[in-house]
Formats: structure tokens, C-alpha cells, sequence
């Protein structure tokens, strides 16, 4: 019995009544660190923890009504260190059965209790730690079931956290989102992967807000069964918003930029194209994918590309902002093509360049009409000329032929409204479609005088645009002007014949004019062209998209018009 007591793996002690150790085994000594010697007569308050010292002599003193007590208690070592033991204590009684002493069996349960409190604080780190997460974070067991919620759960829905566990949770799900959610949970379950999804929870004030939930599995590592899940749900409501305004205003963007009536482009800082729209391919007579391939000096006119490059070159470089002017492309069939160019740029975070963004109007019309004007000035200078020269030819030939001051007044005065009137022609810019015979006529009223049959004018009628009215008519103002000063009309015998017939072709209806002087002056042809005539040939030409030819042959002039009528 005393070998037993001695070799025992558990400790063993008996003391006294009083709590004066009488017998202790070797596991024992080991335990507390302590020899037989040090602890045979000690007792239980030197070598019991000072915080469990008071429940043990209260059961010291229970148990001589009890028989037995069982207790998880501290012993200290000499060094100060702890020893927890479960101690279970059993009363022995005398052969008359009076008290005599207690036997304490002691089994040490320090790493126990070390592992408790390792799991403890592990446990307390993740309350923590999952308290501290912005969002809700939650465990579920192998079958989805939550068995955990941090407290943001709570204070997200206003629901305690009773309320999460199992699947109560789907109760603050969008009903929307109810059925697609469990669909992907059972889906992944099964498969036993990560997997995130997106969904609404109901806030604790009743609005539902867009969350992002990411879930991993946890699998036993003997087994590997899956035997939790861990998750999180942020809110990510705000961040919907703005992607979905992002996404309606890059689309707003989109149809501006692709369906702008000006052509507007992007540029990297070597001036190679990165995006173009639709109407600078209209622009340039280019395909995209063919822009793209391309820089901004390749369309731009090789005049211009001086100054569009310095410009350009100051802006990647920071130096300028914006900046805007006129310039020229060149078309891909080859024609010249003026827009005016506004050209941005955008930066970095940190201020530096990314690329540029440049904005083309075309601005061909405005150009020509322009071009036009000037033209219109030129012309208006010399047809002030010419009608002075015209007012002077009609007195002095109305003068020569009158047969009294009276007729010569008449004369005069009809002559000089027949040539208001042609003037009214050739200034009237909003003329709707007006009869070729009328034009003749108003053209030449100015220079008829009584009883001289000095022009022939035959032909069909004619309707003619606006333009070709008021071209048609200057042309004919300035034959009639040139004839008077210089060809038929410029003595007492010539004739004019104005003629005109319409033809059809493959390419449509064309209108042919003849205007033909005859019994004039001999004609030499001039050694060069004069504003007047230049006007007839190029610039009746150009308006109304024909050709005309001025022949001076020795017995009058002859002017010559193909015109493509519409």
C-alpha cells in the first residue's frame, strides 16, 4: 500500500486535521517543486495560492460534515510560478469513526488551464477584432446555419443578436434578394469554395442598402469537412451610387461624344490619336480604325502644322492650358477643309499630363461665305463703277436720240428704273425661283432705246433658283455694260442675240446660254483678262457649277454657258 501511495502518477497527500501536511508522494514534490523534507509538516496556507487559501479552509472545515469536497485550486511553487491541480479530498476516519485526517489526490491540470486561456484570449481577440470590423461579420456552421454575429449586426438592423442565428437572418434581406441569395449559398456549400455576392439588408430605419458579402470555408484538418463558414457583409450602398451615376454620366458622355455635331478627338502627348468620333471621320473623309493609326499632323495641312505643333507641344508641357484657332485639314480625297480648333488637356493626380482633348468645328462655310464677301465687295466696287458708266451711256445715247427735252426726261427716267430694277435682282438674297425670260428682260430694259430693236432674246421658260437668278443676272448686267462701253452697244448699228435651250444628259437637265454681239466695232481679243470678264468666266462658273466660255472673235463677242440646272 505504501509503494502504491508512493509511485502513484497522480499527487498524493494526507494531512491533519488542521491542515498540517502529514504524508506527501513523490508526483506531489514534483508537482510543487518542493522536497518530502520542505513539505512534511507544512501547512496548506504556505504553499496554497493566497486567492484560493480561504475556499480551502472552508472546505477543510466542511468537510468533516461532507466526508469529500472537489475543487480546481493554485498551489506555488518556491519560484513563485502557479500549479493548478483538480484536488479531490476524501475524510479518513479512526477505527471508532472519529475524524482522523484527509487525503487529498491532486492531479495537475496547469497546461489545461494554460490552453483555457490561450483560447480565452483568442477567443477575446476575435470578439474584438470582429467588433472592431467596419461591417458585419458572422459564422455559420457546415450547413449555413449562423451561429455567430459581431455587434454590428445588432446595430446595423436594430434586432438583437438572437435574431441572426439559424437563418432568421434572411428576414433583413430585400425580398428581391431572398431567393437568388439562397440559390448561390446552397450552390457553394456544396461546392465548398470562397464566394462573393452582392445584396440588400434592411438598416435598423427600414431602408435597404446594397452590401458585398464574402464568405470562406473553414475544413476540419483531420477530415477536411467543412464545419464552418466565415463571412463578412459591407455596406457598399454609397459606392453603388456613384458607380451608377459614373455609369449614367459616361454614358451621357458617350452619346455626346459620339453623336456631337463637331468633331472631337483625344491625343497622347505625341499627338498620335487614342479615341475620335464619328463626326471628325466625317470631318477628315477617314475611318476610325484609320484615324487611330494616325497623329494630328497628318491630317493637318502642311501650312499649318507649324503653329499647331508649337501650340500643342507648349500644352503637353504644361505651359498653356488651353488655347484655340483656325487651321486647315486636308481631307482624305485632297480638299481643304477649315475648322476651328479648341484644345484642352487633362492631368494626373499629381499635375501632369495625360493626354489632350481637342474639339473641331467645321468652319468651311463661314469660310467661303467669307471668301464670298470679299468677292462681294470687289464686285460691288466695280459694278458701281460700271452703273455709273451705264447711267452715263443710257443720258448720252437717250440725249443723242431724244426730239424734245421732254421725251428725253421720259426716256431717262424709265431707262433709270429698268436698271433699279435689274439691280433689285441681283440684291434680292431670299428670291424664290424666278422665270430665265423675266431676267433677260429686267437685264437688258436699260438698254432699249425707242424704236431701236437692238437685242433678240429668244428661248424657252426657264425656272431658276435663287442663285442662279442673281449669278445669271450679274453676268448678263455685266455682257450688256461691256457691250455698251466697248462691243455692239457702243455705236448706232449693233445687235445683241441672247439665246438659250435646255439639253438632257446622263448626268441630268442642263441649261446652254448664248449671248452673241454682232454689227459692233471690230473685236481684238484683249491681252489680259479684266475684273468683268473674270467675273463672267470663273465666278459664274464656280456659283452655279458650269462652265463658261468668252470667244472675241473680229465680229463681236461671244459668251457661252453650259449650266446644270436643280
Amino acid at each position: 500500500m505504501d509503494a502504491l501511495f508512493t509511485q502513484a502518477t497522480v499527487g498524493l497527500a494526507e494531512c491533519d486535521l488542521h491542515g498540517y501536511l502529514l504524508r506527501v508522494n513523490d508526483y506531489f514534490c514534483t508537482m510543487l517543486g518542493r522536497s518530502r523534507e520542505q513539505l512534511l509538516g507544512c501547512h496548506l496556507s504556505k504553499i496554497v495560492h493566497p486567492d484560493d487559501l480561504p475556499r480551502t479552509e472552508a472546505l477543510l472545515t466542511g468537510l468533516m460534515k461532507d466526508d469529500r469536497y472537489e475543487v480546481e485550486k493554485r498551489y506555488l511553487r518556491p519560484d513563485g510560478s502557479v500549479v493548478w491541480t483538480r484536488t479531490a479530498a476524501t475524510l479518513i476516519r479512526d477505527e471508532t469513526g472519529r475524524p482522523e485526517k484527509s487525503l487529498a489526490v491532486c492531479i495537475d491540470i496547469t497546461q489545461n488551464k494554460r490552453h483555457e486561456d490561450i483560447l480565452r484570449e483568442s477567443e477575446e481577440r476575435f470578439r474584438l477584432l470582429a467588433n472592431s470590423a467596419p461591417g458585419m461579420v458572422w459564422i455559420t456552421n457546415g450547413e449555413g446555419e449562423v451561429t455567430y454575429a459581431n455587434d454590428r449586426w445588432s446595430e446595423y438592423t436594430g434586432r438583437p443578436l438572437s435574431e441572426v442565428l439559424g437563418f432568421s437572418w434572411l428576414n433583413t434581406v430585400h425580398p428581391d434578394d431572398v431567393e437568388g441569395t439562397l440559390r448561390i449559398w446552397t450552390d457553394v456549400r456544396i461546392k465548398g469554395i470562397p464566394y462573393e455576392t452582392e445584396l440588400r439588408y434592411r438598416r435598423q430605419d427600414g431602408v435597404y442598402r446594397w452590401h458585398v458579402v464574402r464568405a470562406n470555408p473553414y475544413r476540419h484538418p483531420g477530415s477536411d469537412k467543412i464545419t464552418a463558414w466565415f463571412g463578412s457583409s459591407t455596406d457598399i450602398h454609397e459606392l453603388k451610387t456613384v458607380e451608377a451615376a459614373l455609369r449614367e454620366s459616361e454614358q451621357r458622355l458617350r452619346a455626346t461624344y459620339d453623336n456631337a455635331a463637331i468633331g472631337i478627338c483625344e491625343v497622347d502627348g505625341n499627338g498620335h490619336f487614342l479615341r475620335v468620333n464619328e463626326w471628325l471621320c466625317t470631318i477628315s473623309g477617314y475611318e476610325r480604325n484609320e484615324l487611330l493609326a494616325m497623329t494630328i499632323s497628318d491630317i493637318t495641312f502642311p501650312d499649318d502644322q507649324a503653329h499647331d505643333l508649337e501650340l500643342f507641344h507648349r500644352q503637353m508641357a504644361g505651359e498653356i492650358d488651353v488655347y484655340s484657332f483656325e487651321k486647315r485639314l486636308l481631307h482624305k480625297d485632297g480638299h481643304l477643309v477649315w475648322v476651328g480648333l479648341s484644345a484642352s488637356r487633362v492631368d494626373d493626380l499629381a499635375g501632369r499630363p495625360l493626354y489632350g482633348i481637342r474639339v473641331l468645328r467645321d468652319i468651311s462655310a463661314r469660310k467661303r461665305a467669307e471668301e464670298s464677301r470679299n468677292l462681294l465687295i470687289n464686285e460691288l466696287n466695280h459694278r458701281v463703277k460700271n452703273t455709273l458708266a451705264t447711267v452715263q451711256s443710257i443720258a448720252r445715247q437717250t440725249l443723242r436720240n431724244a426730239r424734245s427735252p421732254q421725251q428725253a426726261e421720259e426716256d431717262l427716267e424709265g431707262r433709270l428704273l429698268a436698271l433699279s430694277r435689274t439691280h433689285d435682282v441681283l440684291t434680292r438674297e431670299n428670291w424664290e425661283r424666278a422665270g430665265l425670260p423675266d431676267i433677260v428682260a429686267q437685264a437688258i430694259a436699260p438698254y432699249l432705246s425707242r424704236g431701236e430693236q437692238r437685242f433678240e432674246a429668244h428661248g424657252p421658260g426657264v425656272n431658276l433658283t435663287p442663285q442662279q437668278a442673281l449669278s445669271i443676272a450679274m453676268a448678263l448686267q455685266e455682257l450688256a455694260t461691256n457691250a455698251v462701253k466697248y462691243g455692239s452697244l457702243s455705236n448706232e448699228t449693233g445687235v445683241v442675240s441672247i439665246e438659250w435651250s435646255t439639253t438632257r444628259s446622263d448626268k441630268g437637265l442642263y441649261l446652254r446660254l448664248v449671248w452673241k454681239e454682232s454689227g459692233g466695232p471690230p473685236v481684238q481679243s484683249p491681252t489680259r483678262r479684266g475684273f468683268g470678264t473674270r467675273l463672267i468666266e470663273r465666278g459664274l462658273a464656280r456659283e452655279l457649277e458650269g462652265q463658261v466660255k468668252i470667244d472675241f472673235l473680229p465680229s463681236g463677242l461671244i459668251c457661252t454657258a453650259d449650266i446644270p440646272l436643280r
